[in-house]
């Protein structure tokens, strides 16, 4: 027998549920998934065909259905929350030609409704998804040709809301779902109506890959006897002359009409196309076959352009290179490395573009967006590049603007993060919600506790507070990349200049809190921060075993703001580089003394911290110690919630031909509370 071998789908027939089997309790019911009855199958090119699928052991495949197959929301395989439940395991069973499941119901809370539902008898369309592997055709004189499937396999079953009509496919993405081989076997009619041996229909020899085993041999031999057995008519003993045919009642047209309006509804639907066409052709009382040329047109009118757009892309796209999120990622990795090979690697994916200039990555842009470049010029091709978009409307895989705005906004930050900031050790970290004006309340401590006698009353105290006040404010610039940029191969313009933008925006926030130490701003008490009042500045001299005790000794002396003594000891010794650095280290370094005189007493109990920021303008160095910022507030830095440093916004250029890069800062300090700082305005060495 001829045979051929196609692709098709994974296909779809209704099943029923019996919900009198439902049990509430194990949340399962029974599912009738085949009866193996003949339908009618319509095909979109071809004639249509009677499908009959064989039941018999060995005609389906039960291994999937009956391993605990998915019961899905309407044939919908791409997604986990679409699973409402499973075909238990081993409760698969064909038996007097109908096949018979049960089904275990998801507890998860998005599943019960539909439970409730299929309980109810409100849901109560079911359809199998399965696929064939091998069809025998039969031709059959003034009827469809008769496709039996004789090895087929159940894949799913699902809850619809309309139960599958013979033309259902189930579609979708996954592997499952694709389209997959099935072999065609045509078998050649009886040579005479009046044979009465049955007709025995030999299987090929050569089983196609994935078909049973068990469908071959004597078992194939012995089912297709029984099948052409029962389909080769009896002749009769004398020909008789056929009746005509009646005329088709009323009921026969409204049925018909009804089959022709859910034909091309689902033909719409299916090729997704709108509402407003299917019900155009249904009230025009077109044909099916018109219909079916009409919908042919409009899919070809719609793709057309579609598919113009999309084969520059598909032709273009190397090996990774398939999305435009890893294009423009392979792309910016070797501008960075092509800026910086010691600081940015260069991975596999990006070697392609090692070694290309601007001007070559900006039309090889443009060819993957499907634009051709050949006889650009050089001034052509870098607008073009800078003009392409994406999103809505637009059809681009690789926006070269943004691949420049990726390159500029690394550089940046990266820069920005790499930028020394001293403050950090010893000052305080905040965030702020908004620009409003924030209050930092000064602690003083708990109050006193008070002896309680027996049988005596605890007494309420109170924390006595001062508050501080600031806010947050913006800083920023504007960064321009133009066409000259491209054109001249300038890769500078967007790596070191973005980069000595972020280097700028960390040294701002330097600028900014050693400002206070300097400038010795007023707190909220009207006292500025180091002031004797405040109890907080030395006698000028250079950081000496001396001058350190006296330090220590005003750290000591501190009060809270309800007059108790705090404990508070000094951490960090601030300086500027020079003779205050050398003093500093002198102190704080252990040694091995010949004597008790030389011992250095301050070893190992301050942290050195030097700031180039500290030294004057003239006159001598002065020298700062500051507490812990987790035991008291000293200098607080703050940035604004969600955008800790340095933010970038990029825009096609208004005031530039080209790209705009906006560096935004958010960033405020302020002085909380005086009691954890010290200033000493410093002299020059003894001797000296």
């Amino acid at each position: 027998m001829p045979k051929d071998q196609i692709d098709l789908p994974v296909l779809a027939r209704a099943a029923s549920l019996r919900a009198e089997s439902a049990d509430a309790e194990a949340r399962t019911i029974e599912v009738i998934w085949t009866t193996g009855a003949t339908v009618r199958r319509r095909r979109f090119f071809d004639d249509d065909f009677d499908e009959e699928l064989m039941i018999g052991p060995n005609n389906v495949r039960l291994d999937r259905l009956n391993g605990g197959a998915p019961f899905l929301n309407s044939h919908d395989s791409r997604r986990l929350d679409a699973i409402l439940g499973v075909v238990v395991e081993g409760s698969v069973r064909i038996a007097n030609g109908i096949g018979t499941a049960l089904i275990r119901f998801s507890d998860r809370p998005e599943v019960e409704p539909i439970w409730r539902d299929i309980q109810a008898g409100i849901i109560r369309n079911v359809s199998v998804g399965y696929r064939v592997h091998r069809f025998e055709i039969e031709k059959r004189d003034g009827a469809p040709e008769l496709w039996r499937a004789v090895d087929w396999e159940p894949m799913e079953l699902s809850a619809v809301a309309i139960g599958a009509d013979p033309g259902a496919r189930v579609r979708g993405d996954d592997t499952d779902a694709a389209n997959h081989p099935c072999t065609l076997i045509r078998c050649d009619p009886p040579a005479a109506p009046a044979a009465a041996q049955p007709m025995r229909t030999p299987m090929p020899k050569d089983t196609p890959a994935g078909a049973s085993a068990d469908a071959t041999g004597d078992a194939q031999s012995q089912a297709a006897e029984t099948r052409t057995a029962q389909t080769t008519p009896t002749p009769d003993p004398a020909p008789q002359a056929t009746p005509p045919a009646p005329a088709p009642s009323a009921e026969d047209i409204r049925a018909e009409e009804r089959r022709r309006a859910a034909e091309i509804m689902s033909l719409c639907q299916r090729h997704g196309l709108d509402g407003d066409f299917s019900a155009d052709l249904i009230g025009r009382g077109v044909a099916l076959d018109a219909a079916r040329a009409a919908i042919l047109d409009a899919l070809a009118e719609a793709d057309s352009a579609g598919a113009r757009r999309s084969e520059p892309v598909a032709a273009t796209a190397r090996g990774g290179m398939e999305t435009e999120a890893a294009y423009r990622d392979a792309v910016t990795e070797a501008l960075l490395h092509r800026h910086a090979p010691g600081s940015y690697a260069l991975p596999d994916r990006a070697r392609e573009f090692r070694g290309m200039s601007l001007i070559e990555l900006a039309k090889d842009a443009l060819e993957r967006r499907g634009t051709r470049t050949r006889g650009m010029s050089k001034l052509e091709a870098a607008a073009a590049a800078l003009s392409m978009r994406s999103g809505a409307g637009y059809h681009s895989t690789s926006d070269f603007p943004a691949i420049l705005a990726n390159v500029a906004n690394k550089t940046l930050r990266d820069a920005y993060a790499s930028t020394p900031r001293t403050f950090t050790a010893w000052a305080r970290r905040a965030t702020i919600a908004d620009f409003k004006p924030v209050q930092r309340t000064q602690l003083g401590g708990a109050p006193d506790l008070h002896k309680v006698l027996e049988s005596g009353e605890f007494t309420y105290g109170t924390i006595g507070e001062a508050k501080e006040v600031y806010a947050l404010a913006t800083y920023g610039r504007i960064v321009g990349i133009t066409r000259q940029t491209l054109i001249n191969d300038d890769l500078d313009a967007f790596t070191r200049v973005p980069a000595a933008f972020g280097a700028s925006a960390a040294d701002l926030e330097s600028d900014i809190v050693y400002a206070i130490l300097k400038q010795n701003p007023a707190m909220g008490d009207g006292v500025n921060l180091f002031d004797a009042a405040h109890g907080n500045i030395g006698t000028a001299s250079a950081i000496t075993e001396a001058a350190l005790a006296e330090a220590y000794r005003l750290f000591g002396k501190h009060k809270g703001i309800e007059e108790r003594l705090v404990s508070i000891l000094p951490r960090f010794l601030i300086v500027p580089p020079g003779q205050r650095s050398v003093e500093a280290r002198k102190q704080v370094t252990a040694t091995t003394p010949a004597n008790t005189a030389d011992v250095n007493t301050f070893a190992g109990r301050l942290e050195v911290v030097e700031e180039p920021r500290l030294i004057p303008d003239t006159g001598e160095d002065p020298w700062f110690l500051a507490a812990d910022p987790a035991r008291i507030d000293t200098i607080e830095y703050a940035y604004l919630e969600g955008q800790q440093g340095v933010y970038t916004e990029t825009r096609m250029g208004f005031e530039v031909d080209g790209i705009e890069i906006k560096a935004r800062h958010d960033f405020a300090s302020k002085a909380i509370d005086w009691r954890g700082l010290y200033r000493n305005e410093g002299a020059a060495p003894a001797g000296g």
